[in-house]
Order: structure tokens, then sequence, then C-alpha cells
């Protein structure tokens, strides 16, 4: 009977610098601080809010996966794999969903 040999793979940490972070909470603030801006004051039409908060809202979600949730780094494939396998089955979910009620 063989032993089972086979090792764990950790994930690759690369220690970053306070800069990178610094930058990635700052564009954070300025993400979510458009997306009030466009609400509070109707800076753009009310017919385009929506849409252009649903993209800013993406945007920021990825840009938090791979800073703050390190998804950059060798390690994750699965992890990432399995997010937009995910992302992907919701979105389809949701396309069909709005064909079938509005359709």
């Amino acid at each position: 009977m063989a032993a089972h040999t086979e090792e764990v793979r950790k994930p690759k940490v690369k220690h970053d610098s306070p800069k990178r972070h610094l930058v990635a909470f700052i564009g954070s603030l300025v993400l979510t601080a458009l997306a009030f801006i466009a609400v509070a004051f109707e800076v753009i039409p009310t017919s385009f809010t929506v849409p252009f908060i649903v993209v800013l809202a993406f945007v920021q979600a990825f840009f938090q996966l791979f800073v703050w949730m390190h998804m950059d780094q060798k390690g994750h494939e699965f992890a990432r794999i399995s997010i937009f396998a995910g992302l992907f089955v919701i979105l389809l979910a949701i396309i069909v969903f709005v064909f079938w009620v509005w359709i």
C-alpha cells in the first residue's frame, strides 16, 4: 500500500508595499464618490444612472478581488476560475429571467 505523499499547493504570497494598498483604497473611494455624485447631483441622465453605477460596481469588485483578495498571485487559479464561472452562471440566470418575465 503506497503512502499518500501528495503535497498541498499553497499560494505564493508576495508582500506588497503600503503604497499599493493606499492607491487601492483611494481608488475605491474615488469609484464610490463617482457613484454618489452621479446620483446625488444628477450629473448624468437618469436613464444612464443605473447602468453607470453597475459598471462602477463591477470595476470596484474586480479591483478589490485582485488587490485586497490577492487573486493576481500564483496558487489562486481554482478560486479565480470558480469566481468567474459563478459570475457567468449568475449573469446567464439574470438574462434568462429578464427575458422570461418581460418577453
